[in-house]
């Protein structure tokens, strides 16, 4: 599929989850990441996987295994305000990639628990992002 097509199909699937709102998807715990769109100024919002670490979330910037970035992640790289909904509790965040030793420790502990990430990065050229969610302190 190209680029764009994967785009509007991935828009059209996120509204539908982010409105049934699980809390679970392919056996893991689910958030919903909103970002403000770096070109658009729109508001877009994603639901990821994640695993909590250690009073923040983990995110993988997948996309499904396309081999780009996802729009998100170039949105909070490019400093966009962000916030989750984690079972209707909203908090504001920033995203860091996570690297080095910690990204092997994480990548392996996702793989292991949450889902096969190996297998997205298995067919992409690109290293998979591993994200850190941290809570944004309050002004």
């Amino acid at each position: 599929m190209k680029r764009r097509g994967f785009v509007l199909v991935n828009r059209v699937m996120n509204g539908i989850v982010a409105r049934l709102r699980p809390k679970r998807f392919r056996g893991a715990d689910l958030l919903l990441l909103t970002t403000t769109g770096r070109t658009s100024g729109k508001p877009r919002t994603t639901p990821l996987i994640y695993m909590p670490d250690r009073g923040r979330w983990i995110v993988v910037a997948s996309n499904g295994g396309a081999d780009w970035e996802p729009g998100w992640w170039l949105n909070l790289r490019a400093g966009s305000p962000a916030s989750i909904d984690v079972a209707g509790t909203v908090t504001s965040v920033t995203g860091t990639e996570i690297t080095g030793d910690e990204r092997a420790v994480m990548w392996q502990t996702l793989n292991d628990t949450v889902f096969d990430y190996q297998a997205y990065q298995d067919k992409v050229s690109r290293t998979i992002a591993v994200v850190a969610l941290s809570p944004t302190p309050a002004p």
